[in-house]
């Protein structure tokens, strides 16, 4: 069923008008309710604002209302003209001062959650919503997790679903069916290693194939060897051109430390395409 409402999450960022551009095309495609939630993020993670004193944390505090109010003013300009004549629904809020945990609130009362690119371990200040993009993740909604600048026409493409008969990604396929439905292919790749095998015969796949098949999904097997099945996955997206890849995110679920397990985060960190990953 396709989500009756998207929440795209903005901040003062690159990619954040191009997610907004995405979040629209599919509330239009949908005809879902748009949810444009403006994070701004807290002095305290300037790195900067630690050596401000007196006067001093004053004026830094004047200029960074000011910045973000800005920003947010822009990003809220762009997104009223987006929704102008519009056949859907939208909103526009604003996440301030709220904790990490509480932005994943705005993802639970949503049908679909877009969010940006992973934090980088190197990032020298991160922002909340690059803080909070793992919490999200963790929220029990499927998330769509966007590159930097990835076009709104890249709808309807090749897709790559990674498969290895967990729950994680049976519940990522589930949350991926309007896409799967509508895209003009649909890949199911399996690194069949020896437990799925024992476990799904020597063909695994197949049967999740031929599901797909019966609710009008152009599903093609694909079975790859090797032992890295994210490398298998992203080598297949570049060899696809694909514009998704729907897999199952392994991680643990104890919101105040959520830590993808180390094949989910690395493919998040070198994927250049959408993921659509559930847990």
């Amino acid at each position: 069923m396709e989500p009756k409402d998207i929440v795209v999450f903005l901040e003062n960022a690159e990619g954040s008008d191009a997610r907004l551009n995405y979040a629209a095309a599919l509330a239009k495609r949908w005809q879902a309710h748009l949810i444009a939630t403006y994070v701004i993020n807290p002095l305290h993670l300037d790195r900067h604002a630690g050596f401000a004193i007196g006067a001093g944390l004053t004026e830094m505090l004047n200029q960074h209302r000011a910045r973000t109010q800005d920003a947010m003013q822009e990003s809220r300009a762009r997104f009223e003209m987006l929704c102008i004549n519009r056949s859907f629904t939208a909103e526009w809020r604003v996440a301030e001062d709220e904790t990490i945990e509480g932005l994943m609130l705005h993802a639970r009362h949503a049908g679909l959650a877009i969010v940006g690119p992973p934090l980088k371990p190197d990032i020298a200040n991160p922002g909340l919503l690059g803080l909070a993009n793992d919490i999200i993740f963790a929220s029990g909604r499927p998330t769509l997790c966007l590159p930097a600048n990835w076009s709104a026409a890249r709808i309807g493409g090749p897709v790559v679903v990674g498969w290895n008969a967990s729950r994680e990604a049976t519940r990522a396929i589930t949350a991926a069916m309007p896409f799967l439905i509508a895209a003009e292919e649909v890949h199911v790749v399996v690194a069949p290693d020896a437990r799925l095998r024992r476990l799904y015969g020597q063909e695994p796949g197949a049967d999740i194939t031929a599901h797909l098949a019966r609710y009008g999904v152009r599903a093609v097997l694909d079975q790859r060897p090797g032992d890295d099945a994210g490398a298998i996955l992203l080598e297949r997206c570049r060899e696809l051109h694909a514009d998704m890849l729907v897999m199952g995110a392994v991680g643990r679920s104890r919101i105040s430390e959520f830590v993808f397990g180390g094949a989910t985060r690395k493919l998040l960190d070198r994927a250049e395409l959408p993921l659509l990953l559930s847990q």
